[in-house]
């Protein structure tokens, strides 16, 4: 059970980097873009009608990629961002994260962010995939 809540401590240390981040699903306005409801695209992608009313709403914690699949063929969208955004609820927040993209745009991972990478296969006990990766 230890190394579960070791997995889960490092996806949301991950995720709260930079505060209080949500995504923001953009479904609905897609929908109302090509004229469907949610009826129909759930019948038209065979999807359960409540999990495409959970997507909509912010209420699915995890995805099925095959039916995010259907739903992008379905609405003719090509990419993610056209589907989901990240919002930030810290003021900065979303300035310190383009500063972050823009450095590992520039010059890679830094320092910091290799040395979480050595702390979480620790944490993790996953040390054994630091090593063979160096061998490549």
């Amino acid at each position: 059970m230890k190394k579960r809540k070791n997995i889960n401590d490092v996806v949301n240390e991950t995720i709260e980097q930079y505060g209080k981040v949500r995504v923001i699903c953009k479904l609905q306005d897609r929908i109302d873009e090509v004229g469907l409801n949610l009826r129909e695209l759930s019948l038209l992608t065979g999807i359960r009608y409540a999990s495409l009313n959970e997507l909509k709403n912010g209420k699915k914690v995890t995805l099925n990629l095959q039916h995010l699949l259907a739903v992008m063929i379905a609405l003719k969208i090509q990419s993610f961002d056209e589907l989901f955004e990240l919002q930030f609820d810290e003021d900065d927040a979303i300035e310190r994260f383009e500063a972050d993209a823009q450095i590992y745009k520039d010059t890679g991972i830094p320092d910091i962010d290799l040395k979480r990478i050595e702390s979480n296969a620790e944490r993790l006990e996953r040390t054994a995939e630091l090593k063979q990766k160096q061998k490549h």
